[in-house]
């Protein structure tokens, strides 16, 4: 399986590792789980937006990140595709300093693709 950063992820992330030191190892963690993961049978994923012409299924989830001992504030949204087996990371927020997902960046990245 194929993991890409969008450049906003990029910022989103660079910004939260000032806060959270882990959160790069807990990503790496978080991309060798998700290749034994079915979307449709799992609670921790919520699909926001399928498309099934392209095969994409934006999701949610709950980043769990260790030095916040465990605690699930850190949202991630991604996308996954497949067709091409892989996956696209759009977001990651902090849930105490914003309450939703961007919607504007889920559909400029679904106008792209």
């Amino acid at each position: 399986m194929k993991f890409n950063y969008l450049d906003d992820f990029l910022k989103d992330l660079k910004s939260l590792k000032k806060k959270i030191p882990s959160l790069e190892d807990d990503l790496k963690n978080f991309e060798k789980f998700i290749p034994g993961v079915d979307f449709t049978q799992n609670k921790r994923f919520v699909v926001l937006t399928e498309d099934s012409r392209r095969q994409i299924k934006i999701i949610k989830t709950r980043l769990m990140v260790r030095s916040l001992k465990g605690s699930s504030k850190t949202r991630l949204i991604f996308s996954f595709c497949v067709r091409e087996d892989c996956v696209d990371f759009i977001e990651l927020y902090l849930k105490n300093q914003k309450s939703r997902e961007d919607e504007s960046r889920i559909q400029e990245y679904l106008k792209c693709k």
